[in-house]
Parts: C-alpha cells; sequence; structure tokens
C-alpha cells in the first residue's frame, strides 16, 4: 500500500509539533530560487533529488507546483517559516505572469486556426505566424499593396502613374520626410480607387490607414492582424492571407 504524504514536503512533527526537516526544507529554498531564475516546473523537477515521498522518488512538475504555490511555506500558527513573504510573492507573479502568456497563446492558436479558410491543413502555428508576420511587415513597408489589384480592366490614370513613382522614388531615400510620403500614399490610394471600376473603398482607405501608422515589427499582434487580415490560405504549404478588402497577399512575395 502506498503511504499517503499527509506533512507537507518540507516539514516533519516532532513532539507533537511540526518543525522544518533538513533536506527537506533545504530543497523547498532552492525551489523557489531555481523557480526564480527562469527555470521551469518540468526543468526544476527533473533535477530534484530528495524524495518528494517513500513511494514517490521521482518528482513531476505538479509536485513542484504544490510547492510554490502553499502559502504555509511562509509561516502559520502551526508551520516554521521556510521562505519569507517575499520570496513567495515574487514566484507567485512569475507563476501568475506564466499562467497568464500560456492562456493568450492558447487563445492566438485558436484565432489563428479559425481564420483559416477551408480545409484547416496540417500546419504549425509558428509556421503561421512567421508567415503572417512577413506579410504584415510588407504591407507595412508598402501600404499601397493593399490597394485593390483584382483580375479586372484597370487603367491607371497619369495622375496614380505620377503619384506612385513620386512614392517609390521617396521610399528609396532614407532621408524622406515621413509625413510627406503618408500624405502621397493616401492621395495614391484615393487615385487608384477613383480608377477602379467598382467601389471598395470604404474598407480600403481604414485597411492603408491603419498600416500607414505601423512600424514594422517582428512581434506577433493577434490584433493588429485581426484588423488587416480575413482569411488565411494554405495551399501546398504556401500561406497567403485574403486581406479584410478582399486583397490576397503571398508570404512568398507574389
Amino acid at each position: 500500500m502506498k503511504k499517503i504524504r499527509n506533512i507537507p514536503f518540507g516539514y516533519m512533527m516532532k513532539k507533537g509539533r511540526y518543525i522544518a526537516e533538513p533536506s527537506e526544507s533545504e530543497a523547498v529554498v532552492m525551489i523557489y530560487k531555481m523557480y526564480l531564475n527562469g527555470m521551469s516546473l518540468k526543468d526544476i523537477a527533473d533535477v530534484m533529488t530528495v524524495p518528494y515521498n517513500v513511494d514517490k522518488p521521482v518528482w513531476t512538475l505538479n509536485m513542484v507546483k504544490r510547492i510554490i504555490e502553499n502559502k504555509k511555506y511562509t509561516g502559520t500558527s502551526e508551520y516554521p517559516p521556510i521562505i519569507d513573504n517575499a520570496t513567495f510573492d515574487a514566484v507567485r507573479a512569475i507563476a501568475d505572469e506564466r499562467y497568464d502568456r500560456m492562456n493568450t497563446a492558447d487563445d492566438v492558436t485558436k484565432t489563428l486556426r479559425s481564420m483559416i479558410k477551408g480545409r484547416k491543413p496540417r500546419i504549425s502555428t509558428e509556421k503561421i505566424r512567421t508567415a503572417i508576420v512577413q506579410i504584415i511587415n510588407s504591407l507595412i513597408s508598402d501600404p499601397t499593396l493593399a490597394a485593390p489589384k483584382g483580375n479586372y480592366e484597370y487603367t491607371p490614370s497619369r495622375e496614380t502613374i505620377a503619384a506612385d513613382d513620386k512614392i517609390r522614388t521617396l521610399m528609396q531615400d532614407p532621408d524622406a520626410d515621413t509625413e510627406q510620403l503618408e500624405k502621397l500614399i493616401f492621395e495614391a490610394a484615393s487615385l487608384r480607387y477613383n480608377d477602379c471600376p467598382y467601389d471598395n473603398r470604404d474598407k480600403t482607405i481604414p485597411l492603408i490607414e491603419t498600416l500607414t501608422r505601423q512600424e514594422p515589427t517582428a512581434e506577433f499582434d493577434i490584433e493588429l492582424v485581426k484588423s488587416v487580415v480575413k482569411y488565411i490560405i494554405i495551399d501546398n504549404g504556401d500561406i497567403s492571407a485574403e486581406l479584410v478588402n478582399g486583397v490576397i497577399i503571398s508570404s512568398q512575395g507574389e
């Protein structure tokens, strides 16, 4: 029959009172230090050498989790303190942050998966994130890519061609006036919409305005993605994004 541990790890009973068990209480202190130094619950469990109890010499992450969640280690009327309150609070703050980050990551994964158009192929979330960041950055670098250029008869006016040429010239100039460039992008977008045989300004203009306000980044911003991308398209491993205005942009730059 397995022995059930009724006394918290780190303590022992002596003469009717709880006292710190030397080797176990030292292990408790080390667990808190390792967690504060950035080690995961599993990593800590893997390096523990003091048996959790007689029947369970090998530690699990749940055992470590119970240690860092047990307020008794700061001392109660029955249990002497093994760690101080500041250490306990610092560990709990890190644990809460990790929990929030893990839940956020799960939410991002669910959101990305829900945006995939059609059949959900077997592909890593990280690969999707990387491709979408690449697409978003290409749009931020040149917001005019978000303007409709579908398979319809489109003839840009002389004013549109001149505006696009001026934008390309300014974007190649490292000393170009940013405010002037933004103004030209808006003007060129308006000219292009006037040239289009259909009206999609209600979605495209706000989209380009959003992109113009952003800076290229390696960070994945799910809120920005949702404001720019309507669907994620995956075809034979190639990832594209259908923007909120219907324009499709490939991560391959095609």
